[in-house]
């Protein structure tokens, strides 16, 4: 099953999901899939084994097939101000110190999903190596996809409406979905007192 982006209702999604090509070879043989650019949509698994971008890089989730060696797209936030919208699933990329036995360089590789306005913790694996991280997150982003999938086919308000800086998102990232972010809009009511 291939899983896309819940995305804002209506039809008028602003996120571009144009395919205008995969990870190119630049000078000398050097892979350029980190290359940013909203419109340009890479495999995220030909971006095995190349270094990270000196920042780190946003990955925002187009489509992913929970088995090995299915789908999985993603386009490249630009560096600068990375944003994302609400049914999202973004990955983040790091340099990381690697983990014990594991000879460097090594990535900081974390999943996760924007609600509400809120960019919600999925999943993070520290000190992964570089040529393995897209396999070890497929599960993680092909799960989030469902989730936020499901909650926008019955009806929940994702937020979908407003971007969201994901550098300052992550600094109070949460775990977990807060209850009140599963409601429609239309739905949710204020408590009342007994």
């Amino acid at each position: 099953m291939t899983t896309r982006p819940a995305g804002p209702s209506g039809g008028d999604d602003p996120r571009p999901r144009e395919v205008h090509g995969q990870p190119a070879h630049g000078v000398a043989g050097e892979m350029t899939g980190f290359a940013e650019g909203p419109d340009r949509e890479v495999d995220v698994l030909l971006l095995a084994g190349q270094r990270l971008p000196a920042g780190g890089a946003w990955l925002l989730v187009t489509s992913v097939d929970g088995k090995p060696g299915g789908e999985f797209t993603a386009q490249v936030a630009p560096g600068d101000a990375p944003s994302a919208f609400g049914g999202d699933v973004v990955v983040r990329l790091s340099a990381d110190d690697p983990a014990v036995g594991q000879p460097p360089p090594t990535a900081r590789v974390q999943v996760f999903a924007m609600l509400g306005g809120r960019l919600i913790a999925v999943a993070a694996w520290p000190g992964h190596d570089l040529d393995g991280w897209p396999d070890r997150i497929r599960p993680a982003a092909a799960f989030a996809m469902g989730v936020l999938t499901e909650l926008e086919e019955h009806g929940a308000d994702l937020g979908a409406h407003g971007r969201v800086d994901l550098n300052q998102a992550t600094d109070v990232a949460v775990a977990g979905i807060p209850l009140h972010l599963t409601f429609a809009a239309d739905r949710a009511a204020a408590p009342t007192a007994p």
